[in-house]
């Protein structure tokens, strides 16, 4: 236990004070532990004079505190079970609410207690913990270091230089500033007239003068005398009269004309018990130096250990934090970090550029919600980050800087956290994929959209090997294109083509189709490649039925341009799909009859006069969605066996009229006829349907080439 004085109890006393104001606090006390008794004792406590306050370990709020070593707040103190009130009643004072964490020596062990009684206005929070544990760090004289705490007991009035000193380690990282305060402060409390700090350089095993009050600028370099014999012993040495010790070099003395009477010197040791170098000082005033004065330069010693471990570990953190810096501030993606307020507290420069800010924006201790509102988004998932400390990530994030130009990110929201592990704030990085976006939207312009990926992604494309797989085609194409080359000029052919293969790509891909290619003013389109869908078939009727919609959308609005009618073929088959040229350039495309078949559908739509032709497969997979209607039995090229082709009239969300059916009945039996060869049957159906539908067309194909067989069997 420290023995009072009036010099700690004053300085203690105004530390406390301080305490008070900072914490808004009635008290405040500081203990120390009295390990023979095993109470803490309080040194200084505020209201209270003439009383020490024995607290027994592990009783009341400051004894229970202190055997946990964990700091205690408690606002309802009358109501605690901990709480002892025998020490109010002794002291006529009624304790409310009290906040109180415990101090430690330089191993880390426990030694006592700093306490604040009763909030004035509110309660105690765990800010005011933080605050208490950095005055008690102040306090902390007696915990940096065990010998010079024990020292103190001997020293009457250098408590205020202890405390210079252990406060200036603890805060203090510029090494220079720092060796230059202790060894004055040395010099002081040992009132010497000079002080000195040796390093030992390893490369010359000379000691040289880091620091010499007395020799300016100079610098020593020795190998020889009382420093350099208490390096090699490692022991510390106490020399009255140095000009009749053996190891005493007065060559030092001759060249600054000074006379050395006494001197105190100390090795000064790492970690490892290696020897760093030697404190000194010199001529003891009046008097000449004691133990005393080497367990106060011992404690010194250590403190200047602590300063150049201190400075070191600063200056490879400070090397780090600058690599680190250069390294955020030269990444292609930007970064933000947010502190646990949601407030911005870093930012890169690559940051500004990706969204088009300046720098002169500074946004650092910014709220997050006070950002300019086309940035906001990009921090919306940071206060869960913080809350959950799970990572977040946001793909294809798109902000809109301004009316033409927008920035697309992948966000990726990462917690930050302390040494130990406890969420303290989110960082935040930006992946700037604008132009990846760009080339893929570019790229999809010109092959088939799921290919991009794979295109983008894959080293090498051979790789993407041929697949047998089943699916639908379509194959569509514009009625009389080579007559409207001929009428009009090549501007308004390609004005006129490019709105239309705009009004037909939008239909392929509102139904999950995939643009295979552009065959002049032919389009051939593929649904189930390379994922097959049960709705393939359905999908592709349903976009050649949006397509003639489209285009007389667009024939409405071209009204300077010659109108357009296209003829659509859809079959449905087995198909092989996957690149398909040389190492130098691949085509990514389907091959097979069902694709040569759709071409032929689309060709055979001329000769009925339809707009849309099915085979029979798709028939199979449509018929229950749409209302369709069988046109003929073809043989068509490249194949030897006849296909049913059919077209298609309407959805079935839409009912038929009379005269349809009617129609499609008349139509159903002429064809019925016609394939048993009863052609006189079959002609007299086929001109009952023409009259309901004079304009169609397949009916009219069969009464011409019935007309002809009749009369080739006359």
């Amino acid at each position: 236990m420290i023995k009072k004085n009036k010099k700690i109890i004053e300085e203690v006393n105004t530390l406390l004070v301080q305490i008070s104001k900072v914490l808004n606090a009635d008290r405040s006390t500081f203990y120390l532990l009295n390990k023979d008794t095993e109470t803490l004792e309080s040194l200084v406590a505020q209201g209270v004079e003439n009383i020490i306050i024995s607290v027994p370990i592990g009783s009341g709020i400051v004894g229970s505190m202190f055997k946990s070593e964990c700091p205690i707040i408690e606002n309802n103190i009358q109501e605690s079970s901990l709480f002892n009130n025998s020490y109010d009643e002794q002291l006529q004072f009624r304790t409310n609410s009290t906040v109180c964490v415990p101090v430690f020596n330089e191993a880390g062990i426990a030694i006592g207690a700093l306490q604040c009684i009763n909030k004035k206005e509110g309660v105690f929070k765990e800010k005011d913990i933080t605050i208490l544990n950095s005055f008690a760090a102040a306090i902390t004289f007696i915990v940096k270091n065990n010998e010079l705490y024990f020292a103190t007991e001997h020293i009457k009035n250098n408590f205020s230089t202890l405390l210079d000193v252990f406060t200036a380690v603890s805060s203090e990282l510029d090494l220079n500033n720092l060796i230059q305060l202790i060894m004055n402060k040395a010099a002081e409390i040992t009132n010497s007239e000079r002080s000195s700090l040796f390093l030992v350089d390893d490369e010359t095993g000379e000691l040289w003068t880091v620091f010499a009050k007395g020799l300016g600028n100079k610098t020593v370099r020795t190998k020889k005398g009382i420093v350099a014999q208490v390096a090699k012993s490692k022991k510390a040495l106490i020399v009255n009269d140095p000009y009749k010790h053996f190891f005493f070099d007065s060559s030092i003395d001759k060249k600054t004309n000074f006379t050395t009477k006494s001197i105190l010197s100390v090795p000064v040791f790492n970690a490892d018990n290696k020897v760093l170098g030697v404190i000194q000082t010199i001529n003891k005033v009046g008097e000449n130096f004691t133990i005393d004065d080497l367990n106060i330069l011992t404690g010194f010693a250590s403190q200047i250990r602590i300063a150049i471990e201190n400075a070191k570990l600063f200056d490879q953190i400070q090397g780090m934090k600058n690599h680190l810096n250069i390294l955020v501030q030269n990444l292609d993606n930007g970064i933000v970090t947010i502190d646990k307020s949601l407030k911005i507290r870093t930012t890169n420069d690559t940051f500004f550029k990706m969204f088009g800010l300046k720098p002169a924006d500074d946004l650092i201790n910014t709220h997050i919600e006070d950002v300019n509102n086309f940035i906001k988004p990009l921090f919306m998932y940071c206060e869960e980050t913080i809350r959950s400390g799970e990572k977040i990530y946001q793909d294809d994030l798109e902000i809109k800087i301004n009316a033409k130009k927008a920035v697309t990110v992948n966000l990726s929201v990462l917690p930050m956290q302390d040494a130990k592990g406890k969420v303290i704030g989110a960082i935040t990085v930006f992946n700037d994929i604008s132009k990846e976006k760009r080339i893929q939207s570019n790229l999809s312009r010109y092959i088939p959209q799921h290919l991009v990926k794979e295109v983008m992604n894959k080293d090498n494309l051979s790789l993407l090997k041929g697949s047998y797989s089943k699916c639908s085609i379509l194959f569509s194409d514009i009625r009389n294109f080579t007559t409207l080359t001929e009428e009009f000029g090549a501007i308004q052919i390609v004005e006129l083509l490019n709105k239309y293969f705009e009004a037909m790509i939008s239909s392929v891909h509102k139904y999950d189709g995939i643009l295979d290619k552009y065959i002049g003013d032919a389009i051939m389109t593929v649904f189930g490649v390379p994922y097959a869908n049960i709705s393939d078939a359905k999908n592709a009727v349903s976009c050649a039925l949006d397509m003639f919609t489209m285009l007389s959308k667009l024939n409405k609005k071209n009204t300077k341009l010659p109108l357009l009618n296209i003829g659509i073929g859809i079959s449905t088959g087995n198909v092989v799909s996957g690149n398909i040229g040389s190492e130098k350039r691949f085509e990514y495309t389907v091959i097979g009859d069902s694709v040569n078949l759709a071409a032929r559908l689309e060709t055979a739509t001329k000769t009925y006069n339809v707009n849309i032709l099915i085979c029979e497969e798709t028939y199979n997979e449509v018929k229950n969605d749409f209302h369709c209607r069988e046109i003929d039995t073809l043989l068509v090229k490249g194949k030897n066996i006849p296909v049913k082709v059919f077209t298609v009239i309407s959805d079935k969300k839409e009912p038929l009229t009379k005269v349809q059916l009617d129609f499609n009945l008349k139509y159903s039996k002429g064809l019925s006829h016609y394939k048993k060869d009863e052609y006189q049957k079959a002609i007299q159906y086929f001109r009952e349907a023409k009259e309901l539908k004079p304009k169609d067309g397949a009916t009219q194909v069969f009464i011409e080439r019935l007309n002809t067989f009749i009369l080739e069997r006359v």
